[in-house]
């Protein structure tokens, strides 16, 4: 029943996901914050982190299915909603959307991005490693390489996007200080908050996308943590969102039930990315 109803009403679904995140992001979180007279609070902060942990984690959900569709609506107003999330994230719209599609066309082989992050974490000590370096500055879990494709591109392709990159930073920055100035003096722990969501979102990619050193396609249970940390249905489902990226997120759980795998990579169920993290199973 449960599945049925999130697909039935997957676009307005969609747009109260985001207006949640943001809601919390920029519009409780500050109220919070101010509320609270001139010094800062211990309790207040630790209420601010969590929520805020929370709605980044569940914001990288958006846009991570953002990179596939966008929210449905009037012109521009889907596109408008992407970049606002990207940049809430400190995501750049342009180079992670870029990125990501590459990663899905070529997952488990050379060309794929992503690749280092499931190649070279094969041990507990290579995951916590990266976990621990890469994870609190990136929302992905490896350094990205799309060399190749932006020297295949054409000059003029090219410096198009690079433009839209710079631009994307720009308002990344911007967005940050409107961000700052909501928050006052809470602003550095939403800032944390940011960090550990991306550190949680590289426990999740390394489990959903390493077997041993080789890419696979891996689903993981769904559990409580699982929904609030570890995010949309786009994430827990996550070998049949890459056999097929144009599932909508909330219609994954209805679809995985009857999804038949046709695949030349591994297709693996994972019980919990945590557990990966330590075991590697």
């Amino acid at each position: 029943m449960t599945a049925e109803f999130l697909s039935r009403h997957k676009h307005g679904l969609y747009w109260l996901h985001i207006s949640l995140v943001v809601g919390t992001i920029c519009l409780i979180v500050p109220v919070i914050a101010w509320t609270g007279g001139a010094v800062p609070s211990g309790f207040r902060a630790l209420i601010i982190f969590v929520l805020t942990t929370v709605a980044f984690c569940q914001n990288q959900g958006l846009v991570h299915h953002c990179a596939h569709h966008l929210p449905k609506g009037p012109y521009p107003l889907g596109l408008y909603a992407a970049r606002f999330l990207h940049y809430l994230g400190g995501l750049p719209y342009t180079k992670t959307r870029f990125a990501h599609r590459l990663h899905h066309a070529h997952l488990g082989s050379s060309l794929d991005p992503d690749r280092v992050g499931y190649e070279s974490t094969t041990t507990v000590m290579k995951r916590l490693r990266y976990l621990v370096l890469i994870g609190p500055l990136r929302a992905r879990f490896a350094p990205v390489d799309t060399s190749y494709a932006l020297n295949a591109m054409s000059p003029d392709r090219r410096a198009q996007h690079e433009r839209s990159c710079r631009r994307d930073w720009r308002l990344v920055g911007l967005t940050h200080l409107i961000l700052m100035g909501l928050c006052g003096l809470y602003y550095p722990v939403v800032f944390a908050a940011l960090l550990f969501a991306n550190v949680l979102s590289n426990v999740r990619e390394m489990a959903e996308h390493g077997n041993r050193g080789q890419g696979a396609y891996i689903n993981l249970d769904v559990s409580v943590p699982g929904v609030l940390f570890f995010s949309t249905p786009g994430f827990w489902f996550h070998a049949v969102h890459h056999m097929d990226a144009s599932i909508h997120y909330l219609d994954l759980p209805s679809v995985a039930r009857r999804f038949t795998p046709k695949t030349n990579l591994p297709f693996l169920q994972r019980h919990s990315a945590v557990a990966y993290l330590f075991t590697g199973r």
